[in-house]
């Protein structure tokens, strides 16, 4: 498709920059196209899975993110993050977390650069520093007697321990704040991130109380995964690709388009015969005419 694309623009005898900066965009779309079906095909894993070791935090990127997390049989608590001044949180997580859990062989360590792995946050749903819970399940499959099905669990686990977030009471004596300053909320703020908490969803069972993340846009079991993952890696193309050369890229496009259309819903006109040329008798003209009619 790409290829007909681009020899159609040289046949429209385009200026030479138009023309190099088309070639571009269609070359850059053409290779992230066959890096989305490459991605789609293998399910996102390209890599085989490594020897796993406790206290290890693993990076994780589009090629590795299924074969770590969905393709272990361990527990994972996976970080994203968008850089240490965006997350306070962080160094809890890699220093004191993995730590406190350096003798528990049952979880292992993964995290995701969101500056990096902008497709894979977006998959994630992590818009800022969030931290997740991974685990698997194995049943007896429905379809298939004698077999089993594996899923994969995905749960969001807060920095700090559910329930601190309280209302702060309001001092005597205090002034009324004013109902339109939305800024003077009369709640403490967010405690700050607890490694203890951290452990203790891991070590002790806790990430059962936390909701568990069902439907269709989830990354692992979502029936709708594969369109999430297309549809955010379309929108990471579109956002990555320069505002002069996508207006240039959409009105050639859209030219090529409307002249094929055009070209084919046009009816044929029919030929009545080439006009007389100048100073030619006129009973010539007429006769030729009538010859072609009688043929």
């Amino acid at each position: 498709m790409w290829r007909a694309f681009h020899e159609r623009l040289r046949s429209m005898k385009l200026p030479a920059f138009a023309l190099a900066v088309t070639s571009v965009l269609a070359a850059t779309v053409s290779a992230q196209w066959d890096h989305l079906q490459q991605l789609l095909t293998n399910h996102g894993s390209t890599d085989e899975a490594p020897v796993l070791e406790p206290g290890v935090v693993y990076p994780v990127d589009t090629r590795n993110w299924r074969t770590l997390l969905e393709h272990t049989d361990v527990d994972w608590l996976v970080l994203c993050t968008t850089g240490p001044e965006n997350c306070p949180g962080c160094g809890i997580y890699e220093q004191d977390a993995v730590a406190l859990l350096k003798d528990n062989k049952d979880v292992y360590f993964a995290r995701i650069d969101c500056d990096k792995q902008a497709l894979l946050c977006a998959v994630f749903s992590s818009w800022g520093a969030r931290v997740y819970h991974v685990t698997h399940s194995s049943k007896p499959s429905k379809s298939f007697p004698g077999m089993t099905e594996r899923s994969t669990h995905l749960r969001p686990v807060p920095f700090h321990r559910p329930g601190t977030e309280t209302e702060a009471p309001s001092p005597s004596g205090a002034e009324e704040e004013d109902p339109k300053d939305k800024t003077a909320a009369g709640k403490r703020p967010p405690p700050p991130p607890d490694a203890h908490w951290l452990a203790e969803v891991a070590r002790e069972g806790r990430w059962h109380e936390l909701q568990e993340w069902t439907g269709l846009s989830q990354p692992f079991e979502g029936a709708a995964k594969e369109i999430v993952f297309a549809w955010w890696w379309i929108v990471g193309v579109f956002s990555g690709v320069p505002p002069m050369a996508m207006m240039v890229g959409i009105g050639l496009l859209s030219r090529f388009v409307t002249s094929r259309f055009t070209g084919r819903m046009a009816p044929q006109r029919r030929q009545e015969g080439a006009p007389a040329a100048p100073g030619a008798a006129p009973g010539a003209a007429g006769a030729a005419g009538a010859a072609r009619k009688r043929q």
